[in-house]
């Protein structure tokens, strides 16, 4: 077993470990954390705390690295320290970070797997083998913030995961990328757009926002004969083509309009103990990461180019 401790705010994340718990190739050891509630949660959760990170590293062979130890200083330390890493991604760290740290990981030998819960949405996962070469990609992800607790860069944290699916379905180089931001407050952006177009002639629009009144997150890929609707918060996927005047509509599938709907089986699953099951199997079968450092340059990259973008629009203005 891989001997793990967690390093971060595990106070507000109970659920990571029960996953972390449920993984026989996991041995939890304990956790560092700055949070003021560690004290409560100890009592409650019964897991060793330790009060010096430096401590916890000298007990385990792997970290699973929460907010707010998530930026490049403190995974470099990690993977300095021959640890293997599973950490939480975020809009706070940047491409030449993740090129630093791929060099560091190279030289340590250790695996590091990203957190991008979407490659594990059971939602996402059933309904990709009926996305075949998608051609127009339209993904509106919209959040209801709280400007009492939550960063500014929830945007780019809302895009993130958008774009690493379409990265892992469009094998194509990047040709041209538009971007447009709004604010209702003339400070920060709350919506900003983005549209990617592939040299292959497929092209990506994404919308994400931190106005919204309740929270939603809608994918809609279109192929070449058919397209598939993706709601990740209610698990829901559907398959639609046009209807041929030959064909009759199967039990399991519904007419609107020219259009013939059928309902995708969303196959249960948990995203997170997947990816804690992932991470400890790379780990101990001595395999490349899912979501590895290399997958999320690529996706950083981009966010990187929207950032650019973003500042000439508002200079411009």
């Amino acid at each position: 077993m891989v001997k793990t401790g967690i390093c971060g705010d595990i106070y507000e994340n109970d659920k990571i470990l029960d996953n972390v718990l449920d993984i026989p190739e996991l041995s939890l050891v304990g956790f560092y954390s700055p949070d003021l509630h560690t004290k409560e949660f100890k009592e409650k959760s019964k897991i060793k705390s330790y009060t010096q990170v430096e401590s916890l590293l000298n007990d385990v062979d792997a970290v699973i690295a929460l907010s707010p130890l998530t930026d490049s200083f403190h995974l470099e330390k990690l993977v300095k320290n021959s640890k293997h890493v599973y950490f939480e991604p975020s809009s706070k760290c940047y491409t030449e970070d993740f090129n630093k740290l791929n060099n560091i990981i190279d030289e340590a030998n250790v695996k590091v797997q990203a957190g991008l819960h979407h490659r594990f949405n059971n939602t996402f996962l059933s309904a990709k083998p009926f996305i075949k070469k998608p051609k127009f990609i339209q993904s509106k992800n919209f959040k209801r913030f709280n400007f009492d607790i939550d960063s500014h860069s929830v945007l780019m944290d809302l895009l993130i995961p958008d774009i690493d699916i379409v990265l892992s379905l469009i094998s194509s180089n990047i040709k041209n990328i538009k971007t447009s931001a709004t604010s209702l407050n003339y400070s920060d952006p709350d919506i900003i757009n983005v549209r990617l177009e592939f040299m292959n002639g497929s092209v990506a629009d994404l919308t994400a926002s931190r106005i919204a009144a309740e929270n939603s997150h809608e994918i809609s890929f279109y192929c070449d004969k058919n397209y598939v609707q993706l709601d990740l918060y209610n698990n829901n996927a559907n398959l639609l083509k046009k209807r041929d005047p030959k064909s009759s509509v199967n039990l399991f599938q519904e007419n609107v309009g020219d259009l013939i709907v059928e309902k995708i089986n969303i196959k249960p699953n948990n995203s997170y103990f997947d990816e804690f099951s992932s991470f400890a199997k790379s780990i101990v079968y001595d395999k490349e990461p899912e979501a590895d450092v290399d997958k999320i340059l690529k996706t950083y990259k981009i966010i990187d180019m929207i950032k650019d973008k973003l500042k000439l629009e508002t200079v411009r203005r």
